[in-house]
């Protein structure tokens, strides 16, 4: 038993599966499913159980957290099956929060595939240790060697084979555990019997085993120390070498795996015990309610603390929340706090998941998954916690969301909100907000197909139909010189009439400085209680300008002359006489129109570097600068917003998919002339720009 789980005789790991789309993670987590029941019926088809929606089995991907638990030798295991696609990888990051270690699905059929550089990023940022392990070792393509050496240079990590396959035939018939230095045969149906190493694989099999006795003494100074004084290190020793490197970072173990003969299966459980840590060991940080840092070891004698990591909303089920307990023990009837809302809330039932089904169990101890029925509030990135001891764990993390469109919905914008909502309550990667410049309903999500799936989600969850269009970049006017003009009003229609009048400069001010009024009345040749009335004319104006319609910023207005009628003058005169005054002297200022401009940050393997270069000139970018990373280059560059609407699907086409980037608003910038004229045009010809006096 592994020294980290001699407090407990219950072995239990909790691992999450990630690589990238087309890795086979879902079918290696099936095969562990047929380990730890031989009787459980394969998938039927290429469409997964553990894929059970819809949008799922149509892309035949994986595109939200699916959690597995079973059970294996006395051993329990809680897995997390993770989305590979791109504009997934949000929930790698939650997965990996929940759990304690990683196994990387790298395929040998088309090598470490550049996409496994993104998730590998996202496994570096965690710490969490992992095991890399070669799959679908049964293609006719299947090449370990180079499947090594590319994961090796592509994700810039020492590697450590920790076994070798058996080939005989074209099929993956066993492999060599170099931790033993015994060969496992397998029969094809999840177990095997342990023999002499094959004699052509013997001197390859040696050469890796003295690189894997070498990093694991480089990892642990005790081993190290025994190893330079040339004694052996046992198949343990290795093993707690191999471990602590892990953790560490410092390598990564390479495991073999075939899912359709179960190949390398049983091992991968064995490596998992192994190499990850026992979720006990885990010291839980986090706030008390006051914000005070708290923390406590996550053992099943503490206060129960756990963590919502998967939220669905059913119209049949309700609210279904996913929990990870990593500390004390959650029983049925127990009463948990949500932090986030103070409020308290009895669990009336506990369940396990079994891929699309569930089972009841009275209790769930750290490292443990869970499913709670019918919770009011909660949702995913939530704590719950005993009442009597809180502790408010670290929330999911949050980027920036890169794409963004604005909603149309037939029937009516609030449906449509009311809907959305539901999701972002199940998925918190998306956002949806008005602009308060365009005032356009926006859908920001994590990439186009993150935002292709919520549609389809909408619509078939909610029975709410929605369109998308780019969103409309929130254009301003500005003006570039001095101008002075008169706003004369003057009504008479019998009886009172209307009159005020308004002289008016405007300067320009630095950019992003916005609006200033000034008093600069003498004499009282307009009176004080109608000057606040031409500087609420001139702000009502400006929200439209005189240019295309939109609103003018960054410049200090001066009322410096005017004049008043003793009857006829009034507030409402005045913010007419202020609003002509603004308009005319506008036209006066060579105003100009700004776009906004977004801040890049790309990241691509260096050999595209050229062709996103070039693409960014065409969108009108400015490249500020260029840094080398352990996997690839980061290219900054600014770019106006019209050009960049479509950047995440044309930078996917330029990369072969494994280029990403954020982006975020940065300033603005004057639109050049000739584009400047045809929004111009546009707006004018929409009747979007009002008169004077209008």
């Amino acid at each position: 038993m592994p020294e980290n789980d001699m407090a407990n005789s219950r072995v239990i790991r909790t691992f999450s599966i990630i690589g990238a789309d087309g890795a086979g993670k879902t079918a290696l987590v099936e095969a562990l499913w047929r380990i730890a029941d031989p009787k459980r019926p394969p998938a039927e088809g290429s469409t997964s159980r553990l894929d059970a929606e819809p949008e799922e089995k149509k892309r035949n991907f994986t595109l939200s957290l699916h959690p597995e638990s079973f059970e294996e030798g006395g051993r329990a295991f809680h897995v997390l099956d993770c989305p590979g696609f791109a504009a997934f990888l949000t929930e790698v990051e939650w997965a990996l929060q929940v759990t304690e270690g990683a196994v990387l699905a790298i395929s040998a059929a088309d090598g470490a595939h550049n996409r496994a550089e993104r998730t590998f990023d996202v496994l570096a940022e965690s710490g969490r240790p992992a095991i890399a392990v070669i799959t679908r070792l049964d293609h006719e393509q299947a090449d370990f060697a180079k499947t090594l050496a590319d994961a090796e240079a592509s994700l810039k990590v020492k590697a450590v084979p920790l076994q070798l396959p058996i080939v005989a035939g074209g099929k993956c018939a066993g492999l060599v555990n170099l931790l033993s230095m015994k060969a496992h045969l397998h029969d094809g149906k999840g177990k095997y019997a342990e023999g002499e190493i094959p004699s052509d694989l013997r001197g390859e099999a040696e050469r890796l085993r003295t690189g894997l006795v070498e990093a694991a003494a480089e990892s642990d100074d005790e081993l190290l120390g025994k190893y330079l004084e040339g004694g052996a290190l046992t198949e343990d020793e290795i093993a707690r070498g191999v471990a602590a490197g892990a953790a560490a970072q410092r390598l990564l173990p390479v495991a073999c795996a075939c899912a359709k003969s179960g190949v390398g299966i049983r091992e991968l459980l064995d490596l998992a015990v192994r190499v990850f840590p026992a979720p006990e060991t885990r010291e839980l940080k986090g706030k008390d309610l006051a914000g005070k840092e708290v923390s406590r070891q996550a053992s099943a004698e503490a206060p129960f603390c756990g963590q919502v990591f998967k939220t669905t909303i059913d119209h049949f089920a309700g609210r279904v929340d996913y929990v990870r307990v990593f500390s004390g023990t959650l029983k049925h009837d127990a009463t948990v706090m949500n932090p986030r809302t103070r409020s308290e809330e009895r669990v009336a039932h506990l369940h396990r998941t079994d891929g699309a089904q569930t089972a009841e169990v009275p209790e769930a101890g750290p490292g443990e998954f869970v499913v709670l029925m019918k919770l009011k509030d909660a949702h995913t990135g939530d704590t719950l916690c005993d009442p009597g001891a809180p502790l408010v764990l670290p929330p999911f993390a949050q980027h920036t969301r890169p794409v963004s469109y604005a909603v149309h919905a037939k029937a009516g914008d609030d449906k449509a909100a009311a809907a959305l909502q539901k999701l972002i309550e199940e998925d918190p990667s998306l956002e949806l907000a008005r602009s308060p410049d365009t005032g356009e309903m926006l859908l920001q999500g994590m990439g186009q197909a993150h935002i292709d799936v919520t549609v389809e989600r909408v619509k078939r969850k909610h029975g709410v139909e929605i369109t998308l269009a780019p969103p409309t970049p929130a254009y301003l006017e500005t003006i570039t010189a001095p101008a002075k003009a008169q706003g004369k009003f003057k009504r008479q229609t019998g009886g009172h009439g209307q009159y005020g009048d308004a002289h008016v400069e405007l300067s320009p001010k630095p950019r992003g400085e916005g609006f200033e009024f000034e008093d600069a009345i003498v004499g009282g040749v307009v009176p004080r209680q109608f000057i606040p009335s031409v500087e609420k004319g001139i702000r009502g104006a400006l929200h439209s300008g005189p240019l295309a319609g939109y609103p003018v910023v960054d410049f200090r207005a001066k009322l410096v002359f005017g004049s008043y009628h003793d009857v006829d003058s009034s507030d409402m005169a005045f913010q007419v006489a202020g609003s002509m005054a603004f308009k005319k002297a506008v036209l006066e200022a060579r105003p100009i129109l700004l776009e906004p401009v977004m801040k890049l940050e790309v990241r691509v393997p260096e050999e595209y570097v050229g062709a996103v270069m070039g693409d960014l000139n065409s969108r009108r970018a400015k490249v500020q600068g260029m840094e080398p990373l352990a996997r690839g280059v980061l290219i900054r560059a600014v770019c106006p917003h019209a050009e960049a609407m479509t950047y995440d699907a044309d930078l996917r086409s330029l990369t072969q998919g494994v280029g990403y980037f954020t982006m975020e608003p940065s300033h603005y910038d004057p639109v050049p002339p000739p584009i400047a004229q045809k929004i111009i045009e546009r707006r004018r010809a929409e009747g979007k720009v009002k008169g004077v006096e209008e």
